[in-house]
């Protein structure tokens, strides 16, 4: 790589790492050619960015962002994997590619949430569990809409057992006027 690309790419990378909510590390060693080239269009399907780069130039990249906390994972052959809006989409990608046997050699060294790092587990356990924004919203508004539903339930309760107990009482004076 010449050094004018060298520094395109730091710059590129600095921009992508400003606006990244999370980053995933993962070691990709003992894939094939034809494995890493598949996880690189299932992370394009689902719009996550996955990038294999020299360590020295991923460091550059992350001085001064608030993922630098991973300085330490970037150790041996490492890719990088974000997504720009769901911090969850990289780690769920890389977790269904790495369950299927032939691509168990692919580790996850770790990654960071603005700021912190996380280790492999948290990134298995906590990372990969984030719902979507689409199942957020989703939420959101079934909760939006539970709380109308409850009110009008409560004000509607009032009047039918209001009109309940009128009855009750009418039916009570007949009965008591025909004995």
């Amino acid at each position: 790589m010449k050094k004018e690309d060298k520094h395109e790419f730091v710059a590129w990378m600095k921009g992508e790492m400003a606006t990244a909510p999370s980053l995933v590390v993962v070691d990709y060693r003992g894939l094939t050619v034809a494995q890493l080239s598949t996880l690189r269009n299932k992370c394009r399907d689902a719009g996550v960015r996955f990038k294999v780069a020299k360590n020295t130039l991923m460091k550059l990249a992350l001085a001064g962002a608030s993922l630098d906390v991973i300085d330490d994972l970037l150790v041996g052959p490492t890719a990088v994997a974000w997504h720009p809006g769901d911090p969850g989409a990289p780690a769920r990608v890389l977790l269904e590619f790495g369950r299927d046997k032939a691509h168990e050699k692919m580790k996850i060294k770790g990654g960071g949430v603005k700021g912190r790092k996380l280790s492999a587990e948290e990134v298995k356990f906590v990372l990969a569990t984030l719902p979507t924004r689409a199942e957020l919203l989703g939420r959101l508004a079934g909760m939006m809409n539970s709380g109308p539903q409850k009110l009008h339930g409560v004000l509607s309760a009032g009047p039918a057992k209001l009109g309940y107990a009128l009855k009750a009482l009418q039916r009570q004076r007949e009965s008591a006027q025909a004995n």
